[in-house]
């Protein structure tokens, strides 16, 4: 709106200098004034140019007396364009600081939207949580309640198992006083029948050693030798003569094939045991089964087999119970280590009257502090017998 007034304000100023300086010139030339020695018309250009620039001048300080933004545009102009550029560069770099505050309110935005997803995720993952606390409360709560049911249970089961011990031992007990009576009784037939006992229940008719991983053919033929040994065994035990082939031992079927069985299967050497199954007397048949044990080595010549001290000048020791007991270690030692013990005396060998006195004596003659060895005197394989080498030294 100022511009259009200043420039409607220099039209007029113009038109008016135009008059003002027009008669001036007129009113000179009209007058035939001479200047600086200049011809009248000369003279009355020159009046007419300065009246014109006097009336500008004063006109524009008129202006500029009158009108501050006339001031500013006459004076101020340059003040104004640095002030404008100075303006347009703080302008400029506002607008970059406010881009790089965007940018920045941007980034803040999208990490406040990636904390509010993952917040999300937290408590979807938190609400799942107590979900399954609850129901893991819930379960707990019933398996103690099976558990408390199931403790409840045990108890009585527990007595129960106690009622059906004690009932068992008293079973067995009582199997046991009728198998014993069971043999007083067999033994008394056997008075009455005026016959002899042949073998006992359990007692060992005749043992051999076979080789496994042979053929079938071989096989069959060891088996054979075997029932054939122990048949002899058995004629030679009631002095009957082994050349009237008679039939006094026998063996069911199905022990003569689980026998083939477990040679076709094992490897190396196989201890075979055939034992009475019950009290035979002279005249009935002698019922076995058989036992079939792998034959290993147990102890080798000259081993350990135990080891003791005496001390014979203590007045409650005596020499005859203390190498007894000695030998009753020997014999559980062997037999823990894997010796066959025969199943009515439970030995797994004999020492001569002759060895155990002589041993008894030695013990008395040195007397004091002593030291009894075993040593096996030969291999000694799960069959045994465990034949002993003894070593007396004093300590």
């Amino acid at each position: 709106m100022f511009g259009i007034r200043l420039m409607f304000l220099l039209a007029v100023m113009g038109g008016i200098i135009a008059f003002i300086a027009d008669k001036m010139g007129s009113k000179i030339g009209k007058k035939k004034l001479s200047v600086f020695g200049l011809r009248p018309h000369d003279t009355s250009v020159l009046l007419t140019v300065l009246s014109g620039v006097l009336i500008s001048l004063l006109s524009v300080g008129i202006l500029a007396i009158s009108s501050e933004s006339a001031r500013t545009a006459l004076f101020g102009m340059e003040k104004l364009q640095k002030e404008l550029s100075r303006l347009t560069t703080e302008k400029t770099t506002a607008e970059k600081e406010y881009d790089k505050a965007m940018n920045a309110l941007k980034e803040k935005n999208e990490a406040i939207a990636d904390l509010d997803k993952k917040i999300q995720e937290a408590n979807h993952a938190k609400s799942a949580a107590e979900e399954s606390l609850q129901n893991a409360n819930s379960h707990l709560a019933e398996v103690r309640g099976q558990y408390q049911a199931t403790q409840g249970a045990l108890v009585n089961a527990q007595n129960e198992v106690h009622s059906l011990t004690e009932a068992r031992d008293k079973l067995n007990e009582d199997i046991k006083n009728l198998k014993q009576e069971t043999e007083a009784l067999e033994r008394g037939l056997a008075v009455m029948r005026g016959g002899q006992m042949m073998y006992g229940s359990g007692e060992v008719v005749f043992t051999g050693v076979l080789q496994a991983g042979r053929s079938e053919e071989e096989n069959l033929k060891q088996v054979k030798w075997l029932l054939d040994s122990a048949n002899t065994a058995a004629m030679n035990r009631i002095n009957l003569d082994p050349g009237s082939k008679a039939n006094v031992v026998w063996v069911p079927e199905e022990e003569s094939v689980r026998l083939l069985q477990i040679l076709n299967k094992a490897k190396g050497n196989v201890l075979v045991r055939m034992r009475s199954l019950a009290n035979t007397v002279i005249g009935q048949p002698v019922l076995c089964a058989i036992e079939a044990i792998p034959n290993r080595l147990i102890f080798k010549n000259d081993e350990k087999i135990h080891q003791k001290q005496f001390n014979l000048d203590e007045k409650d020791k005596n020499p005859d119970q203390l190498f007894v007991e000695f030998l009753k270690e020997v014999n559980e030692r062997s037999v823990k280590a894997g010796v066959l013990p025969d199943p009515l005396t439970g030995k797994v060998g004999n020492m001569s009257a002759v060895t155990m006195v002589e041993t008894v004596n030695k013990m008395q003659r040195m007397g004091g502090k002593l030291l009894l060895t075993a040593y096996a005197d030969g291999e000694i394989t799960t069959a045994g017998p465990v034949q002993l080498r003894l070593k007396l030294e004093r300590q």
